[in-house]
């Protein structure tokens, strides 16, 4: 039987990883040789008729690209000009079905349907904001907010399910002026709060609370819900995630957070989120504080 000593295995190996490595430095050499070779032609005249061909292919190639893009922007433009009119206009027999439904006498249909009405309008508001979450620079207005103010409001919005569930509501509210715009805040808070409520029992409870220090002011929303688990917690945000609670529940989207956490960022605001499984979901929105937030590099 043939024995090969390990020691001249090993030398076998070593050798052909040197050579392997020679080839691919060599290869790596030529080619980006005729690269800078290729680039610079690019910026001089063209002094033969090989190069004046070459040229003016990729000037048609060029042009053709710049049409493409040109093309693609003018009809993402006009989608998204639709999109916004249309979801305007769907806002009318909204309201006018809430009207008829307000004049009615209330039945248990009619309070259902009111509840499907509510459903339907809060998914065209999620889809409006959607279509304008890239373009958030040419409708906002950066100015000194209240904060708590803000708050309360997000919460009416949302007195019917907390009546209907017995949610409790615990405020620990404080006086504190941020910058931020309070349309795009109050959407926020109010796909937070949605959430919370979603995921929360009839009877549970609702804490929201603020706290300072030297770097920001903090915005806490808990619920001792059914909480996330490990598996998704760290995908929450990722658009169209819906995760073990969303297959649960049937109706998410998995578009809720990851509007929020994609605003928030546009205007300079953090979010977070923390939750253990069957016991709680805490999010929290980071303001930097007001000599801070000028620093930030975009919004």
């Amino acid at each position: 039987m043939l024995k090969i000593d390990i020691s001249n295995l090993l030398y076998i190996q070593l050798v052909g990883a040197v050579l392997f490595s020679v080839y691919l430095l060599s290869e790596y050499f030529i080619i980006n040789k005729h690269f800078k070779t290729v680039q610079r032609n690019l910026v001089r005249k063209a002094k033969t008729y090989e190069q004046h061909l070459f040229h003016s292919l990729l000037q048609k190639m060029e042009q053709h690209h710049q049409e493409m893009i040109t093309e693609i922007l003018q009809d993402k433009k006009v989608n998204l000009e639709f999109m916004t009119s249309w979801f305007h206009d769907i806002k009318t027999p909204i309201s006018v079905s809430r009207l008829v439904i307000e004049q009615s006498d209330k039945s248990d249909a009619i309070n259902s349907l009111e509840e499907e009405i509510d459903k339907i309008e809060a998914y065209v508001e999620q889809a409006l904001y959607f279509v304008r979450s890239d373009h958030v620079h040419r409708d906002y207005l950066i100015t000194e907010v209240d904060l708590s103010k803000v708050v309360h409001s997000a919460i009416r919005q949302h007195s019917k399910i907390f009546i209907k569930k017995k949610i409790q509501l615990d405020l620990q509210l404080i006086q504190i002026d941020i910058l931020t715009d309070q349309k795009w805040l109050l959407y926020i808070l109010s796909q937070l709060i949605t959430n919370a409520l979603k995921y929360t029992a009839n009877q549970g409870k609702l804490s929201i609370s603020m706290e300072e220090d030297q770097k920001e002011t903090r915005l806490v929303i808990e619920d001792n819900g059914i909480g996330i688990s490990k598996a998704d917690i760290a995908r929450v945000f990722d658009q169209g995630f819906t995760g073990e609670n969303g297959r649960m529940f049937g109706s998410s989207t998995g578009m809720g957070l990851y509007l929020a956490k994609k605003l928030a960022n546009k205007l300079g605001h953090g979010l977070t989120i923390n939750s253990e499984e069957n016991k709680f979901t805490a999010v929290t929105i980071h303001f930097p504080r007001l000599n801070d937030y000028y620093q930030m590099n975009e919004i």
